[in-house]
């Protein structure tokens, strides 16, 4: 019996079919590859039950201050900022204080208020019975906060001072270093603190705090690294920033024979010695005489204009 043609289209129908299954497995394959190599993800996401000394493993880290030393690292808060003017320009760096002590420092914070009949008037208004000395500003309220705080606000610098010492640091550096970590730590007005401030050290410990609740931190650190630093204070603008003595270009303000350059802490990679536009008012600034602290400088170099 002859054998019958073959079918040409039958033929090609089952070729197309054949080659759709090939096209079909590698395109499945390459898929499944991109998966694998996750080519869309660039960034990955951050565990946050990593325990805390994990987080941020970039930057070189200062270390963690922990008061008293038996804190759980878990109540410390841990900072990671950029300096872009230093090498490397990425730092991390714990503190925490203990329950018993944030509350000791609390306590004598309210007292010192009771003390000086302080007085909510509104949101933004207070009233208090200041000594003579002090009748036009704030000057004897920040001198007191950096006298209660002293002890765990030293023990903070002490990571600055190392770490500028380690680096020969020279003094613009190491207040570019202490100015952006301040101004790393998040604005937030305080609220039923007595003269609308937070006590240094509790800026520090619960990342949080107000011009010059923050002021007052960023002027002990530098003081305590060799700087020369005052709180600047302009009431009619309502603000408070950090002078610095240093050879920064700026608008200078002066204190007696002193020419302060401003900090600006409340925006994050605010160049040092430019003041914001809407303050950019220097005549409205005063700089406030620091207060003697003993043993305030752990540093041997002295800052200079």
């Amino acid at each position: 019996m002859d054998t019958p043609p073959p079918n040409k289209g039958k033929t090609f129908l089952e070729l197309f079919l054949i080659f759709f299954a090939a096209v079909c497995c590698c395109g499945f394959l390459g898929l499944y590859w991109l998966a694998s190599r996750d080519v869309h993800s660039h960034t990955p996401l951050t565990d946050t039950k990593h325990p805390l000394e994990s987080i941020g493993a970039r930057g070189l880290h200062l270390g963690m201050v922990l008061l008293p030393p038996s804190t759980p690292p878990s109540e410390a808060q841990l900072y990671e900022w950029r300096v872009e003017a230093l090498e490397p320009p990425e730092y991390r760096l714990g503190y925490g204080l203990g329950s018993a002590l944030a509350r000791e420092l609390e306590r004598e914070h309210q007292a010192y208020g009771r003390k000086m009949h302080f007085r909510q008037l509104s949101r933004a208004r207070f009233t208090y019975q200041a000594p003579p000395e002090c009748q036009t500003d704030m000057r004897c309220i920040y001198a007191e906060l950096m006298r209660s705080n002293a002890d765990p606000v030293r023990e903070l610098g002490k990571r600055f001072v190392q770490h500028i010492h380690t680096q020969r640091l020279d003094p613009v550096a190491a207040a570019e270093l202490i100015i952006t970590f301040v101004q790393r730590i998040h604005y937030a007005e305080p609220e039923g603190q007595p003269f609308g401030i937070l006590p240094p050290a509790l800026v520090a410990a619960q990342d949080r705090g107000d011009c010059d609740s923050k002021a007052v931190l960023a002027v002990m650190l530098l003081r305590q690294a060799g700087i020369d630093a005052a709180i600047l204070y302009s009431d009619p603008l309502s603000h408070a920033a950090v002078g610095v003595a240093l050879p920064v270009r700026g608008p200078p303000i002066r204190l007696g024979d002193r020419i302060y350059r401003y900090a600006e802490l409340t925006t994050e990679g605010w160049p040092l010695g430019m003041i914001p536009p809407q303050h950019d008012k220097p005549h409205l600034w005063k700089a406030l005489p620091p207060p003697e602290l003993p043993d305030e400088s752990d540093s041997e170099w002295e800052a200079t204009e």
